[in-house]
């Protein structure tokens, strides 16, 4: 089997996008699309186009008609779909060779941005993916959306007029077409800087790099948390009582809950809200690029698994939470704790494994995930390790270093004692 390369590109950054008859390519130097508040008509470039909606102001955003934006922007009738079962609206179109998917659905702050290109005998995949400050809105049977989530994904510059209550959009004639503007790839919304991270690693034959961005907010959220933790001991039961009073109702729940579950259970770690929040759009793009390699459940998995073992192992006395161990790599306590948290956001039945201290003669232990399979699911390989709890079989899942398959496990495990701490 020959080597592909796959280029799957996922952050977690908040801009200002904005988001509707069929019309030449939308590219050309010198385009303008202007959509008018109240009005339903549009313009691209002199030539006027009606439309069924009109263009209206909520918040103090500019909401256009999706569908209309779409074919302003070159999108062919025929590639614009709509799932009335998951309210997602999917659209694709080609520029310059390069494909481009589009994914959104109503109520839901994230837009999905997938580009292939093909590069001599590889093809290169980047999917983004992107938190929006408002979500899509059906109303009357049409979806509206700041034109600018849209319209910059797909390298345009998007103006508000204020005077005539204009949306325009235009050639961004810095940057290439197709592409975003670099600049903007490391700023959050309002200024936040965020931080990027690059990973590669094989699987089945294919190299897979990842390049993730993580804002710095949810950085120093982490870090304020994990402060915390390290300090609770040093502090008096008065400055206990007033740091959990100035929290919010979240973060003074995950704080209680570690503290108060005993010791090897890192649950509380996997469902931190800010962090669960984050990796399970991440987790989404990974399940979407497995489904891609036309993978099964299981493998989706161990898919999943072969890029949490690429990160960097580095011992740290407390577990990291998710974002920090992306960013900063983590022992098997935290590479266990992302992995949990991917593969609980896709629907797995899984559980954290603990192999107490005591079984080593250490105060370390080791820590590793078990995922539930239907036996239908399974491969045909020997010695799939799993360990039953509840009647339900875990199979083994090694974290720590790259070149572990699923159902896997080092010999110096196979004799200790587990505890099981199911995720459900």
């Amino acid at each position: 089997m020959g080597r592909k390369a796959y280029w799957i590109i996922i952050g977690l950054f908040i801009f200002l996008f904005s988001f509707g008859c069929f019309i030449a390519p939308a590219y050309a130097s010198g385009l303008r699309v202007t959509f008018i508040i109240g009005q339903p008509t549009y313009w691209v470039n002199e030539q006027t186009f009606s439309m069924d909606a009109v263009p209206f102001l909520s918040s103090g955003r500019s909401f256009v008609p999706l569908r209309y934006l779409a074919y302003a922007l070159n999108v062919a009738p025929g590639n614009i779909s709509w799932d009335g079962a998951t309210g997602i609206v999917t659209l694709k179109t080609t520029i310059d060779s390069a494909y481009f998917e589009i994914r959104l659905g109503v109520h839901n702050k994230y837009l999905s941005v997938i580009k292939r290109v093909q590069s001599g005998e590889a093809q290169v995949v980047t999917s983004v993916s992107l938190p929006m400050d408002v979500a899509p809105l059906l109303l009357k049977g049409r979806v509206y959306l700041p034109a600018r989530y849209v319209a910059e994904a797909l390298g345009y510059k998007v103006t508000w007029e204020e005077e005539g209550q204009k949306v325009i959009i235009t050639a961004n004639q810095d940057i290439t077409p197709g592409e975003t503007d670099k600049s903007q790839l490391l700023t959050s919304y309002r200024g936040t800087q965020a931080f990027k991270k690059s990973y590669l690693w094989d699987y089945r034959g294919t190299q897979y790099q990842w390049q993730i961005i993580v804002p710095a907010s949810l950085r120093e959220y982490n870090k304020n948390l994990e402060k915390f933790l390290e300090e609770w001991n040093t502090l008096t039961s008065y400055e206990r009582a007033t740091l959990l009073e100035s929290l919010p109702s979240s973060t003074k729940e995950f704080l209680l809950s570690v503290l108060q579950a005993p010791a090897g259970d890192f649950r509380p770690w996997v469902k931190e809200q800010m962090n669960y929040t984050y990796t399970n759009n991440l987790a989404l793009e990974l399940h979407r690029q497995a489904a891609k390699e036309g993978y099964n459940r299981f493998y989706k998995a161990e898919f999943i698994l072969s890029f949490v073992q690429s990160l960097p192992y580095i011992y740290t006395p407390l577990p990291r939470l998710p974002a920090t161990t992306i960013l900063e790599g983590g022992d098997c306590k935290s590479k266990s704790i992302l992995l949990a948290g991917f593969l609980k956001a896709l629907g797995y039945q899984v559980a954290l494994l603990e192999f107490p201290p005591e079984e080593f003669g250490n105060n370390i232990g080791h820590e590793a995930v078990g995922i539930a399979f239907d036996t239908r699911e399974l491969p045909t390989r020997e010695s799939l390790f799993y360990f039953e709890y509840q009647g339900q079989r875990y199979y083994y899942a090694e974290t720590t270093t790259p070149g572990w398959r699923l159902g896997e496990m080092p010999e110096l495990l196979q004799n200790k004692v587990v505890v099981v701490y199911s995720l459900e």
